[in-house]
């Protein structure tokens, strides 16, 4: 094998975290704005 699979593991719990982290985030701040203001802010 190239890589181990404990490495390959961690790589892709990882890279989880990361993509769970980027689509929670950004959702939560926008389901706090009212959603008259954040239509006029466009």
């Amino acid at each position: 094998m190239l890589f181990p699979i404990g490495s390959l593991a961690t790589i892709v719990a990882v890279i989880l975290v990361i993509t769970f982290l980027a689509g929670t985030l950004p959702a939560r701040r926008a389901a706090k704005l009212d959603p008259i203001d954040a239509l006029r802010y466009e």
